[in-house]
Order: structure tokens, then sequence, then C-alpha cells
């Protein structure tokens, strides 16, 4: 009886001792999955910041290019910006 009774308590200890290393794997190991799926989210918004900052400088690459090579476009720009051909007369109308 004394031999069944530990064989008990050696199978409890051991069922035991194996949850508990489970449970506390889990414990480590819940931190670091959270982390690395933070990681992974912030990742994406900076993959997306970057495109569009290589989106930004095609368009300024493009525009400079247009400066030196398109006499229209330096002329469109300049009349936005209220610039005029020397003895020019122009009247701006601004919106209240």
């Amino acid at each position: 009886m004394t031999e069944d009774l530990t064989e008990k308590f050696f199978r409890y200890f051991t069922f035991t001792l194996i949850v508990a290393i489970f449970v506390g794997g889990i414990c480590f190991a819940y931190p670091t999955y959270v982390r690395t799926q933070n990681l992974k989210r912030e990742n994406a918004k900076l993959s997306e910041r970057i495109e569009e900052k290589r989106k930004e400088i095609a368009k300024l690459v493009d525009n400079q290019r247009r400066f030196r090579t398109d006499p229209d476009f330096v002329e469109k720009i300049a009349r936005e910006n209220k610039r005029v051909y020397p003895g020019e007369l122009v009247f701006v109308f601004e919106k209240e």
C-alpha cells in the first residue's frame, strides 16, 4: 500500500511539474509574442511612411527636372506665387 501511495505521489508530482513548466513557459513567451506583434505593426507603418516619402521624393525630382526643361511649368509656378514680368500690370483678387 505504501508503494501504491508513493507511486501515486510521484505520478501527481510529475504531472504537476509538467503543467508548471508548461505554464511557466507560456508566461515567459507571451510578452515576447506581444512585443513581436507590436514590432510587426510598427514595421508596417514605417514601411508605409517610407513608401509615401519615396513618392514625395519622386514628385520633387520630377518638379526639379521640369524646372530645368519646361518653361511653361516655370511660368505657371511663378504666376501662382504672384510673380510677373517687368512692366506687366496684374490685378490680384484675394478671397476674404
